[in-house]
């Protein structure tokens, strides 16, 4: 990739991925962006502008001359998130620069949103609309994992979907299962991974993510939830704090409790399903028929053989 150059005076717009920012005594500092065209550039903020490394922003520029070198002045400088770009152009750009999951990101929102739209119970909905109208910006961002599944942008909403249709199966084969505790807690259950993980790209485990994780942060999240609604003693509110607290069934998996009500053993299954076969695909779509794939973190370090009957 080449260095861009200018001639004072250009303008010049682009979303770009910030690599490296440099230390400065000037008002400004200089950061060095990769574009959307795959070019590299080196941009100038004011130094007390807040930049994150690895995410991407929008830059209005104008080209400069610094230290007798031709330097990018970015007279506009957001991030994507507040640029507030739609789905479509949100997806072109992190396929761009990240790992990114193999759905689309309108249709990823839509069959999710479809399913919440279909919620009965008052104070599921109301529970469930209220958190995930907090956290959908970053739901649709974030990965599921750090390195075992999903781990990659859009990841976590990627898993949140294919639970929600396996669900699906499960509700018409089970009548018994009460669909609005399956959707709801499929849809919370991971919910505040966007406060575990520091970031979407590249995501580390923050402070809370180390220390109290993000089946305890949810669960606190319901409570508070049903308590801003006037919900704090309805059962139902204790019916999602459950399915929650319990998804990982074992305690050295993070869940104090097991589960003692059947849509969250439900959700427990579609979780670890989830969590293990799409890593199992991803593993056999490396490697030819007739061959076995690397050993599979998440599932004991077990090689899978891809038959000939494979898709």
């Amino acid at each position: 990739m080449n260095e861009m150059n200018y001639e004072i005076g250009t303008k010049v717009d682009f979303f770009g991925k910030v690599e490296a920012v440099n230390p400065s005594t000037y008002d400004t500092v200089a950061i060095n962006v990769e574009t959307e065209a795959r070019e590299k550039v080196v941009v100038r903020i004011p130094a007390t502008a807040p930049v994150s490394l690895n995410k991407l922003y929008w830059f209005e520029c104008v080209a400069i001359a610094f230290k007798e070198k031709v330097q990018l002045r970015a007279d506009v400088f957001q991030s994507i998130a507040d640029k507030k770009v739609d789905d479509d152009e949100k997806e072109r750009l992190f396929r761009i620069f990240y790992q990114y999951a193999p759905v689309n990101l309108r249709e990823l929102r839509a069959s999710i949103e479809s399913r919440l739209a279909k919620l009965e119970n008052p104070v599921v909905r109301a529970i469930t609309f209220d958190l995930y109208d907090k956290y959908s910006e970053d739901f649709y961002l974030y990965p599921a994992a750090t390195k075992f599944h999903h781990a990659y942008i859009s990841g976590l909403a990627y898993h949140t979907a294919s639970m929600l249709k396996m669900a699906d199966g499960f509700a018409a084969v089970y009548p018994f299962l009460n669909r609005d505790l399956l959707t709801a807690g499929i849809v919370l259950h991971d919910l505040t991974k966007t406060l575990e993980f520091d970031s979407y790209e590249g995501a580390e485990y923050t402070l809370r993510g180390k220390l109290i994780g993000h089946i305890s942060l949810t669960s606190n999240e319901i409570a508070l939830s049903a308590e801003r609604l006037g919900f704090a003693d309805a059962e139902e509110t204790m019916l999602l704090q459950h399915i929650v607290l319990s998804h990982h069934y074992y305690g050295n998996f993070g869940s104090p409790k097991k589960p003692n009500v059947v849509e969250a053993l439900v959700i427990h299954f579609i979780d670890n399903i989830d969590s293990k076969v799409t890593v199992v695909g991803e593993e056999l779509a490396k490697v030819a028929p007739g061959a076995f794939t690397e050993p599979i973190g998440v599932i004991d370090k077990e090689r899978f053989y891809k038959h000939k009957l494979s898709k």
